[in-house]
């Protein structure tokens, strides 16, 4: 068999030092520069063997930062009714909420066909940014249906969304529905995460239903590929 290309044998060394530990998740790597020198190849060979591992999810860029060996992935189920802190508290990790922006906009026409309202109509937007262990790696935007849920804007959105509409409205979830794809994240989303745009992303999106069958969130997530794992358990007839 012929031999894999050196960009292939030298992402192969660079496993090698993930996984003994050499070097550690979150670690950032040496320059471009020494890694070319120590592996004796040129920066051009080096990247693509950084770029193979950024595709597999072991390293990640940061903006002017540099490359990082991605922290292990934090495992979602959606068919568990867990809020992003958690399910992320419970795997050992710190999770962190940041709220970008509140306020009254226009339906999208994806908003509006999965709320049930016509396009345009005036629904509640909230953007959040999502951290795990102080690194960004989820924009959330949410759409709801403030005119069933009057005042909603007034509240705390750092915390669980679904527990406040317990509390304050009596509103138990009841159904969700999602789609997930993988996504290039571009614009805005590589901007709020602060990554190149173009990176690997996932997109999760979310229709949730109350027990009276009424839409009342849609919301889209934008994840950095490397840090989420999903999970689904099936019950076999």
């Amino acid at each position: 068999m012929p031999e894999n290309p050196f960009y292939l044998q030298l992402r192969d060394r660079l496993v090698t030092l993930i996984e003994t530990g050499e070097l550690p998740p979150a670690s950032r790597l040496p320059g471009e520069r020494r890694l070319a020198e120590r592996f004796a190849t040129t920066r051009v060979t080096l990247r693509q063997a950084l770029t193979q591992l950024e595709s597999e999810g072991r390293l990640h860029r940061r903006n002017r930062r540099g490359w990082f060996v991605s922290p292990r992935r934090v495992e979602y189920s959606p068919n568990h009714d867990q809020s992003f802190t958690q399910y992320v508290s419970a795997q050992g990790r710190q999770p962190h909420t940041e709220v970008l922006d509140v306020g009254c906009l226009p339906a999208s026409a994806e908003a509006a066909q999965a709320l049930g309202i016509s396009c345009g109509q005036a629904v509640l937007h909230v953007k959040r940014r999502r951290y795990i262990d102080g690194r960004a790696v989820l924009l959330e935007r949410i759409w709801l249906r403030d005119d069933l849920l009057p005042s909603l804007a007034e509240g705390d959105f750092s915390t669980s969304l679904w527990q406040r509409l317990w509390d304050e409205y009596g509103l138990v979830l009841a159904r969700k529905s999602l789609r997930l794809y993988p996504t290039a994240l571009t614009g805005d989303e590589a901007e709020t995460l602060g990554v190149h745009s173009g990176s690997a992303g996932l997109c999760v999106t979310r229709v949730t239903h109350d027990r009276e069958e009424r839409a009342l969130e849609y919301d889209e997530d934008y994840w950095l590929h490397d840090a989420i794992c999903l999970r689904v358990e099936v019950a076999m007839p």
